[in-house]
């Protein structure tokens, strides 16, 4: 019984690497993702970034999280709260993550799991800190 335990938790922890490690995962970069913020285009913008990091730098109308890195239960749950919120249109989900590498993944494949289409999802491309128009992020930390 422990080897098909043993087992089933490395094809399972193989898949949801490979998974992860494939090109499904769909990435938007910067200067598409300006032109949905200057056109005022309706978007879900799903912010990972850890509380602090949120309020230093973040897009206004994003929906804060703070479940960076995306590897705890208790992380994926504070990403599963806006479920609902993202539920109710159609419209496009951009995870915004520190880098927009493994933790935004991690979000993307916790968001197509509860059942969110794929073909909605993006990765903001090298996240905020690769974000280049810092005009575009509000400080609402207060430094």
């Amino acid at each position: 019984m422990k080897k098909i335990i043993a087992l089933a938790s490395v094809f399972f922890l193989a898949t949801v690497l490979a998974t992860l490690a494939s090109s499904d995962v769909g990435y938007i970069n910067s200067d598409r993702f300006v032109k949905y913020l200057e056109e005022k285009k309706p978007v879900y913008m799903v912010d990972i970034q850890k509380r602090n990091d949120y309020l230093l730098h973040h897009f206004y109308g994003a929906l804060a999280t703070d479940a960076y890195p995306v590897k705890s239960g208790e992380d994926k749950d504070r990403l599963k709260k806006i479920i609902a919120e993202v539920r109710k249109t159609s419209q496009p989900v951009i995870i915004i993550g520190p880098r927009g590498s493994y933790a935004s993944k991690r979000a993307y494949m916790v968001l197509a799991q509860q059942g969110i289409d794929p073909k909605r999802l993006a990765i903001l491309e090298k996240g905020i800190r690769g974000w280049p128009a810092p005009e575009w992020l509000l400080n609402t930390y207060g430094q």
